[in-house]
């Protein structure tokens, strides 16, 4: 499990990460440790205009995700890091969150709190560059809410949170609020999704493996991957055509041995005599564009996916037609249950 925390400042977002670390055993990360990293390099103080100071050159210099992908980094070089328990703060761009979606199961929390309530917290704290007064609390706090894409832009980051607590409470209360994250019940889009990545498991391509699953009143009715047709021998055995004929992927789809996921789910319905009408399909990848006039075809009002395949063409057959298009995040890839 990987938690993204992001909020305002003093609202308890370092307790929630302390919590989840002695409670939970959870490795920590920080986006502001990069900053600190940078700053004791030149013996600059970790104040707290200093690390934005910091953080925009940087984002400015190597791009606004760059913080994130510092992260990312030193998360996959960990053994089976997929299946670790992992936290990170200091979220504040709307690219690091982007840079960290691509981590599996990543998902992101908000906390917040009263600014009143936040401003005595922060003076509690005695920190170094703490603010003297509210108004200059308010002040800082402003230098975070910037729509340049190269600062800080902590307004569109909670936006774009999983889910947001508010930590007006007593300690308590906001442990109890971690624990429902830790133990929280799986959407049906990340449960069925999930099941599309185990069906890519079967896959015999070579590219790329992809899994799909047709979903209607949640239940499955089929479930496909990419591979040769029935009887027919695979890129397993031959190798890939397409790799063998120089063709990039997401062009000339025709020129391939397999059979698309997505394909092969509605093949699967029409050999079983099982109606797609007004039915979901939860795909790893979006679909190409022949997969996508079989999907309008066949009555699928609804596509989920967490990958894109390089080929967007499909979008506009959708909007057209009116099939709902969505994208989640990749779920994580272990499976979690009370033992």
């Amino acid at each position: 499990m990987i938690i993204g925390i992001t909020g305002t400042n003093a609202a308890g977002k370092g307790e929630a990460a302390k919590y989840l670390i002695e409670h939970h055993e959870f490795q920590s990360y920080s986006l502001s440790d990069v900053l600190r990293e940078e700053l004791a390099t030149v013996g600059a103080e970790a104040t707290r205009e200093n690390l934005i100071e910091k953080g925009n050159r940087l984002r400015e210099d190597e791009g606004p995700g760059v913080l994130a992908r510092r992260i990312v980094d030193r998360i996959q070089r960990i053994p089976n890091y997929v299946t670790a328990n992992i936290v990170i703060d200091s979220i504040r761009n709307p690219s690091e969150v982007e840079e960290l979606r691509k981590l599996p199961g990543f998902y992101l929390v908000v906390i917040d709190a009263p600014v009143e309530v936040r401003f005595e917290r922060e003076r509690a704290r005695g920190r170094v560059g703490a603010a003297a007064s509210l108004e200059q609390f308010i002040e800082l706090e402003n230098l975070e809410r910037s729509t340049d894409p190269h600062k800080q832009q902590l307004d569109t980051v909670m936006k774009m949170a999983d889910r947001q607590i508010s930590n007006h409470w007593i300690l308590p209360a906001l442990h109890r609020e971690v624990e429902r994250i830790v133990y929280r019940r799986i959407s049906w889009d990340e449960y069925f999704m999930k099941m599309a990545f185990l069906v890519a498991e079967r896959s015999t391509c070579l590219r790329h493996h992809v899994g799909a699953v047709i979903v209607r009143d949640k239940k499955i009715l089929t479930t496909g991957y990419n591979g040769a047709p029935s009887g027919a021998e695979d890129s397993l055995q031959l190798g890939c055509l397409r790799d063998q004929l120089h063709i990039k992927s997401g062009e000339r789809q025709e020129i391939c041995r397999a059979t698309h996921a997505e394909q092969n789910t509605l093949v699967q319905a029409s050999l079983h005599g099982v109606t797609t009408q007004s039915a979901t399909i939860y795909c790893t990848h979006s679909p190409c564009i022949i997969c996508a006039k079989l999907i309008v075809n066949a009555g699928v009002k609804r596509v989920v996916s967490c990958r894109a395949y390089p080929d967007d063409s499909f979008k506009a057959l959708f909007d057209q037609t009116g099939v709902e298009y969505v994208t989640v995040n990749k779920p994580a890839m272990q499976i979690s249950v009370l033992d």
